[in-house]
């Protein structure tokens, strides 16, 4: 088995960063947050988030082969090509869209709740 080239790495590598950095642009549009994140931020956000969005797919998957089966297996192999990549690539962008809003909406929940409280202390 020969590794891919650098190039289909590199692709490969774009394709799963940009869920995350999608579920951090939602979140932060959600939430509308005061601060400003530097880019070590950003880029550790983005891979969290891509990494919550791609685990919550594979969850999915499991599931679902689970139920098309009829076995229970926790661990199932993931073995796709190109074409399927890109048939199930915006599922994964909604997963992270949805994400986001569930962040997001934490998130401003959170901060609405402290400024409540700072504003009955502040009384």
């Amino acid at each position: 088995m020969a590794f891919p080239d650098l190039a289909t790495n590199l692709i490969y590598t774009v394709l799963c960063l940009v869920p995350g950095f999608i579920t951090l642009k939602t979140t932060s549009y959600i939430a509308n947050p005061d601060v400003d994140l530097t880019e070590f931020e950003k880029s550790t956000w983005s891979l969290l988030g891509s990494g919550i969005s791609l685990s919550v797919l594979y969850f999915l998957y499991v599931i679902s082969m689970n139920i098309s089966s009829g076995r229970m297996m926790f661990v199932r192999p993931v073995d796709i090509g190109w074409v399927e990549l890109v048939a199930i690539y915006p599922a994964l962008l909604l997963v992270a869209v949805a994400i986001g809003f569930l962040c997001g909406g934490v998130l401003a929940r959170t901060q609405a709740l402290s400024a409540g409280v700072q504003a009955e202390t502040s009384q």
